[in-house]
């Protein structure tokens, strides 16, 4: 299966990084597809870590609609990435399958297949009993049986066990076809995206605009200004909230490449923050979800980044260390020579302190930070 499949109103679903105690059934399947449409049949195979699954829509156009909205997303809280493609078969025929993989969802369909599933069983029993009618010849026996016969001939033969297993492996070899097939399309899509992160990193060119992407969700632009401004003359910044991205204006190129070599790959907060150089030519917000952050424009003296904080305009320890601990953990704190000298943990959580306190306004004064 590729690109070029027509659209089909079979899914074949590919699930991903569903924990394997995580109660994956056909009826859970159901409740998360049956908002797009009619479905008609639904069908899971396991296998290791991936589980696969067909969904079968009773019109094509809802189908289109599932694969829509629900690629890429996950189907419950714990995981289970959803990656859909329209499948080749043409019908998804429980029969050839074991019964309890397989639901049928119309309840025609759903009697049909019950009535089928009993006349197979008359005609198992039907078969022990020919045997018996060879030692006894029964009258009553031969009378149940030609019964049992025409009951079988008025509701259709079910496939022999031949067509059946031929069916099955059929069925099997189209499963395993497809999946084998968005597997190699994935690698193709994190290989072709890999290369461009690669031909990006090789072939940047300096600028005074850097773009910000991995930001954790609790960042705000402010703190984001606090940040980049302490290694670096940083302007003014666009904080885009939905792709979690930044663009940063600074002075000059060579601030922006400082800033960039200090804090590139740096936890901030529960991320690491990728940054690369970027060409923009006209620094304004587009839409509603684009916030511009001017700051104070203050100048600060480059430094190596530490773990140690040096606080001025507060002597208060207790004060501020009650305020600082809700941001970051705090491994020592003293008072020398009318400032307040803070070690905290590691580098990762006084950068968090940087950008939460830095110019921070305490009882009328500004709290000035520096990295010692």
């Amino acid at each position: 299966m590729n690109s070029r499949d027509p659209p089909s109103k079979i899914l074949l679903l590919i699930i991903s990084y569903l924990p394997p105690s995580f109660p994956l059934t056909n009826d859970y399947l159901f409740d998360t597809f049956k908002s797009y449409g009619e479905i008609n049949k639904i069908l899971i195979f396991e296998r290791g870590k991936t589980n696969k699954a067909f969904v079968e829509y009773l019109n094509v156009k809802h189908a289109i609609l599932a694969r829509r909205n629900l690629m890429g997303k996950s189907i419950s809280p714990e995981g289970g990435k959803l990656l859909i493609h329209f499948s080749r078969l043409k019908e998804l025929n429980l029969e050839v399958v074991d019964q309890t993989r397989g639901t049928s969802y119309q309840n025609n369909e759903v009697e049909t297949q019950l009535l089928l599933n009993h006349v197979s069983k008359i005609k198992i029993k039907n078969n022990k009993d020919n045997i018996e009618s060879q030692k006894v010849q029964s009258p009553l026996v031969d009378q149940i049986h030609q019964n049992q016969m025409s009951v079988t001939q008025d509701l259709g033969e079910s496939p022999n066990k031949t067509i059946m297993d031929s069916q099955l492996k059929q069925l099997i070899q189209i499963l395993d076809d497809d999946f084998n097939s968005e597997i190699e399309k994935s690698q193709q899509i994190q290989f072709n995206h890999q290369q461009i992160i690669i031909d990006q990193l090789l072939y940047q060119k300096p600028s005074k605009y850097l773009i910000v992407s991995n930001i954790d969700v609790k960042i705000t632009s402010k703190m984001l200004y606090n940040l980049f401004n302490r290694f670096g003359h940083l302007d003014s910044l666009i904080l885009k909230k939905k792709q979690q991205t930044a663009i940063l204006q600074f002075t000059n190129s060579d601030q922006a490449t400082i800033a960039k070599e200090l804090l590139n790959n740096v936890q901030f907060f529960n991320k690491e923050l990728r940054i690369l150089f970027h060409q923009q030519s006209d620094f304004r917000t587009t839409n509603v979800d684009e916030e511009l952050y001017i700051g104070s424009k203050t100048k600060f003296k480059t430094v190596p980044i530490s773990k140690v904080l040096i606080f001025q305009g507060i002597k208060d320890i207790i004060e501020i260390q009650d305020m600082v601990k809700l941001v970051g953990m705090i491994q020592d704190i003293r008072l020398e020579y009318n400032q307040v000298q803070m070690t905290m943990v590691d580098i990762y959580e006084a950068l968090k302190v940087i950008s939460v306190f830095s110019e921070y306004e305490y009882k009328g004064n500004k709290v000035n930070i520096f990295f010692k």
